[in-house]
């Protein structure tokens, strides 16, 4: 069973979908890069106000466009500025895009750090705000298909803005937001698998022919579909639980997720002239995000049992 959008929600989703394919292949120099960031889809998706669509629609949406936009081969800042920051700043917010940090790892290296203009801190129960203007910012090298950096320079946390009490929030939305890109990411991973099993001939026959291949593209493919509609849902009710559930399956069920497509494409799916790796490894990047499956598994066990937690 599928279920319907509405009008309006069809007509963002098919705008977004056709910014998506005006950004479907990547420039040739970066096409065997293991991180692209395409600023050109970052402007687009900014400049047309898709990513201020939790405020104008609701979080719903937002999460719909976050879901449509992963799916290009290329990385944009999405779930941050979708999803986060409205809900810390529900009228205005600070320049994005935005990098999200954890004050207690402020020294290792971040997701999105070297084109982020705002990093969002969390310190404690508390939400720090860093405009990144003038701040120095040395570029990692990493294979998980995002831009990440460090800070080149000690960041004096007591001298930004705060704001009391906003720590859980963000953390809430964080969650939503990484299911978010994960589920978008990981339908077209299956999408770009499911095409290329129907031209790769082993035996004479077609990859996808073999019934064992089928069988573990449908767990595949189901598993990515399961992320998008937990997603919604945490989107739709707005709480902790659902966030923490969405991310804790879309977390949990990206190991087989990878694994299985890469052997699919065979000994193109371990190169990186091959797009695949650009949709896999941000599922990789994005498991270990927010404490990961189990930090997400606490709080639905926390919220249905009671407990402490972690």
């Amino acid at each position: 069973m599928d279920y319907a959008l509405s009008e309006e929600q069809a007509a963002l989703v098919a705008a977004v979908q056709g910014i998506v394919r005006d950004h479907g292949a990547p420039p040739s120099d970066a096409r065997q890069s293991f991180a692209y960031f395409d600023a050109s889809l970052q402007a687009a998706l900014q400049g047309g106000g898709f990513l201020d669509a939790a405020r104008v629609l609701g979080a719903l949406e937002a999460a719909l466009v976050v879901m449509e936009a992963a799916t290009a081969p290329g990385a944009a800042e999405l779930g941050a500025s979708a999803l986060v920051a409205p809900h810390l700043f529900p009228s205005a917010a600070p320049n994005g895009p935005f990098a999200l940090i954890d004050a207690a790892a402020l020294g290792k290296a971040h997701r999105h750090l070297p084109i982020a203009k705002t990093a969002l801190i969390t310190d404690g129960g508390d939400v720090l705000v860093l405009d990144l203007n003038g701040v120095r910012i040395d570029p990692v090298d990493s294979v998980y298909a995002y831009v990440y950096g460090r800070f080149a320079e000690r960041i004096d946390l007591r001298a930004l803005p705060r704001i009391p009490d906003a720590a859980p929030l963000l953390r809430q939305w964080h969650r939503v937001a990484l299911a978010a890109e994960m589920a978008g990411a990981a339908a077209q991973a299956v999408a770009f698998t499911v095409e290329y099993v129907k031209t790769r001939h082993v035996f004479a026959k077609p990859v996808g022919a073999f019934q064992a291949v089928q069988h573990r593209l449908v767990q595949c493919h189901q598993a990515a579909l399961a992320m998008r509609y937990l997603t919604l849902k945490a989107a739709w009710a707005g709480d902790a639980y659902h966030a923490a559930l969405a991310a804790c399956f879309a977390q949990q069920k990206a190991s087989k997720i990878v694994f299985d497509l890469h052997q699919f494409n065979g000994a193109m799916g371990i190169t990186n002239a091959h797009l695949l790796h650009f949709w896999t490894y941000r599922l990789r990047a994005l498991q270990a995000e927010a404490g990961g499956v189990y930090a997400s598994a606490h709080t639905v066990a926390n919220a249905l049992w009671g407990g402490a937690g972690p």
